[in-house]
């Protein structure tokens, strides 16, 4: 049958618009301010030609943008008329920044009352691709005209399940030197969407402090991308996973990866800042002289980092009587002959803005699983600078703030070897952070991505692609899918699949899923996979029982702590449960469990470090008592409330609802501890923090604000009581 297309020129006082409407198009929006298409136009209509012939109707938006609310009212009527897939931003499109919306982050949690608006608010375009979601604009500040400040409503729903996908591409220089990058931007990008490229190259690098430096950690990365791109393990070169220790200086060997003309995929586990990838800290140094320099080093830079002479003399006397060194250690701190030293030496351990254009990275798609990398707040930042770098870099995968350590990362991510759009890739695993900077249509060449209906809203259909699909992330997309149509014996088919999968990836998506549903299911569960191969769903698995705080858990906590010391981040998650659990009751098992234990050598020594962290839990937790004395004052105890999103503390749960309950506290602590416990998602008191919530709530006299936030947590908690 043959489609007729037609081509619609729309010209009003506000907007100019191109628009192909085809009977079976795909929607694509592409929405760019009016300077940038001006100066860019050519390359923009190219791009537009380009996705036509990919069966997309694209249309261009083009204007002085006013706000965010006009692109997300285009972006949702293209939605709901044209079956829009994505969009992508290109140029000064409004920034929505996002407060009141830390839980659906992975890590952020920056004070709100204490720090300015610029700062404690996340940049995000769930704001345009998660119809969804609803926000109270709240103003813009003086900073930034592009800044428009929003905050989660209360009648939103309170997770995150992205309609369509996007993309960004604002330039990181300004006038003709911006709408240049962006010209090229597309020249490389057309040139490159012409040719087949499977990918079938990779390498991943993790950073120094990713993952508290474990080789368990780094090793099951590995395993997982065998899973997910077996593709790539054809040659010693196709597959490469560096870990910061191999070599002093590994910025060098990094930048040899990203210049190779056929890297598919650069994958950054590290630190990260708007303007530095940080990847080594101290150089790994060998014998005594290099030693002693490398620690003289150490405590120059600390010394010139302090501002204050007054400051610095007081840290001097202080370093040098609590390690022993000699004065002379500092002497030559202040000499530019050894400012210029270190700073050079610094420069090597780290890539930096400057750097990336000198790299003119070739890596088709470049993730960092970073903070702050993606922050496309700034004018420069380090995931922009690569795909305006010269090389052949098109898109980057970056987040814009902070995020966990712990953050699952590579989430189906083999659905790009496959040959699924990065944004289709995206769409499936966004965060409140999480962005794709350049191109989100992009792919690598594949066939399997068009034999599967991401669309298909029937669970038979699902059922089918789990079953038939041997693709470890296809069975992992099928779960997902199921989980969203809301598949009534989903509980049932998650502990059936984790049972019988060989798959780490797999098993993954069933610990991911299975938490979302009460009842006994998901506690039975990690109990089992405490126990799993997979370093990190043993991790999270750890995790997890802390923010249930069951004492049932306690035997298999104590066993890890006593157990798997060599894996670090299991053993570290270990130890941030202690407080979480019946601390007397978790003591008395240790010690049960380190008597009927015959490896130690030196069973004095194991005791008296776990007591040592045992203890310093136990202080932490006196911390939080705060927020039920009243005794102490506001600024204490709103410090203290605060302290619960990040430790559950279940046994006092009781006394904290008390607070909320009590129409003489002050209204500010009662909305900030509504807030905190809406972070006991797992708890195994959660039924009664949501009754007592819903009973406050109703209450004629509780105040319209704590009204909100109440009725907020109620929410984000239910999203896991399926």
């Amino acid at each position: 049958m043959r489609i007729s297309k037609k081509r619609l020129f729309i010209v009003t006082g506000l907007f100019f618009l191109t628009l192909s409407l085809s009977a079976t198009g795909k929607g694509f929006a592409i929405m760019v301010d009016r300077a940038t298409y001006n100066a860019c136009k050519s390359e923009i209509d190219q791009y537009t030609s380009m996705l036509e012939s990919e069966g997309f109707s694209p249309g261009i938006f083009s204007r002085d943008w006013k706000n965010p609310e006009e692109v997300r009212n285009i972006l949702h009527g293209m939605y709901r008329d044209h079956s829009l897939e994505g969009a992508f931003f290109i140029g000064d499109i409004p920034v929505p920044m996002i407060r009141d919306a830390q839980h659906l982050t992975s890590a952020f949690k920056m004070d709100q009352e204490r720090f300015p608006f610029r700062e404690s608010s996340v940049p995000s375009d769930r704001f345009y691709d998660d119809f969804d979601l609803a926000f109270e604009y709240l103003g813009q500040k003086e900073d930034d005209s592009l800044f428009f400040y929003y905050s989660l409503s209360a009648a939103s729903p309170q997770y995150i399940k992205s309609d369509i996908y996007t993309g960004r591409l604002k330039p990181t220089r300004k006038g003709e030197e911006g709408y240049r990058q962006v010209r090229d931007y597309f020249v490389k990008l057309l040139a490159e969407r012409k040719k087949e490229n499977p990918l079938d190259v990779i390498t991943s690098y993790t950073g120094e402090g990713s993952f508290s430096n474990s080789m368990t950690a780094w090793r099951d990365q590995a395993l997982l991308m065998k899973e997910q791109f077996p593709q790539a393990f054809k040659d010693k070169d196709s597959a490469k996973f560096l870990f910061f220790a191999m070599y002093p200086f590994m910025k060098e060997l990094l930048e040899e990866e990203l210049r190779r003309e056929e890297m598919d995929l650069m994958f950054f586990h590290e630190h990260g800042t708007p303007d530095r990838q940080y990847l080594t800290a101290i150089p790994y140094s060998e014998g005594a002289e290099a030693y002693h320099d490398a620690a003289k080093r150490v405590f120059r830079r600390s010394l010139q980092r302090i501002k204050s002479p007054e400051e610095r003399e007081e840290a001097m006397e202080k370093w040098i009587e609590h390690y022993r060194i000699a004065p002379a250690w500092f002497a030559d701190a202040f000499s530019k002959e050894k400012m210029e030293e270190d700073s050079l030496l610094d420069l090597r351990t780290g890539i930096v803005l400057d750097d990336v254009p000198r790299i003119a990275p070739n890596a088709r798609m470049v993730i960092f699983d970073a903070c702050y990398n993606g922050d496309f707040r700034e004018e420069r930042y380090i995931a922009g600078e690569y795909v305006f770098g010269g090389g052949k870099t098109l898109v980057t995968f970056g987040n814009s703030v902070n995020v966990l350590q712990d953050k699952s990362s590579s989430d189906l991510m083999g659905m790009l070897g496959l040959g699924f759009r990065v944004g289709e890739w995206a769409r499936e695993i966004n965060i409140l952070e999480s962005h794709i900077i350049g191109d989100p249509t992009f792919r690598f060449s594949g066939g399997k991505a068009a034999q599967i209906d991401l669309h298909a809203d029937g669970p038979d259909y699902w059922l089918s692609v789990l079953e038939r699909e041997e693709h470890p992330d296809l069975k992992g997309l099928a779960l997902r899918k199921l989980f969203y149509l809301q598949y009534e014996g989903m509980p049932e088919l998650l502990v059936s699949t984790y049972h019988h999968s060989p798959w780490y990836a797999v098993r993954l998506q069933v610990y991911h899923l299975l938490q979302h549903y009460k009842g006994d299911a998901f506690g039975e569960l990690i109990e089992s996979s405490i126990y799993d191969p997979y370093e990190f769903i043993r991790r999270k698995s750890v995790f997890s029982m802390g923010r249930i705080g069951s004492d049932r858990f306690i035997p298999f906590l104590a066993s890890v702590y006593l157990n798997d010391y060599l894996d670090e981040r299991v053993y570290f998650n270990a130890i941030f449960t202690f407080d979480l659990m019946d601390m007397d009751k978790l003591e008395a098992e240790v010690k049960k469990q380190l008597g009927e234990n015959n490896s130690f050598p030196d069973k004095e020594r194991v005791w008296k470090e776990f007591k040592a962290s045992l203890d310093s839990r136990r202080r932490i937790a006196a911390m939080a008592d705060d927020v039920i004395n009243k005794g102490k004052p506001l600024k204490a105890r709103l410090s203290a409330a605060r302290m619960l999103r990040n430790y559950a503390y279940h046994h006092r749960v009781g006394e904290y609802l008390d607070v909320i309950a009590d129409d003489t506290e002050e209204e500010s602590l009662r909305i900030t501890l509504a807030e905190a416990l809406g972070w006991f998602t797992l708890s195994q008191n959660r039924v009664i923090i949501v009754n007592t919530f819903e009973e406050v709530a109703s209450g004629s006299q509780t105040p319209p604000a704590l009204k909100d936030e109440l009725r907020k947590s109620i929410a984000r908690i239910e999203v896991y009581m399926r």
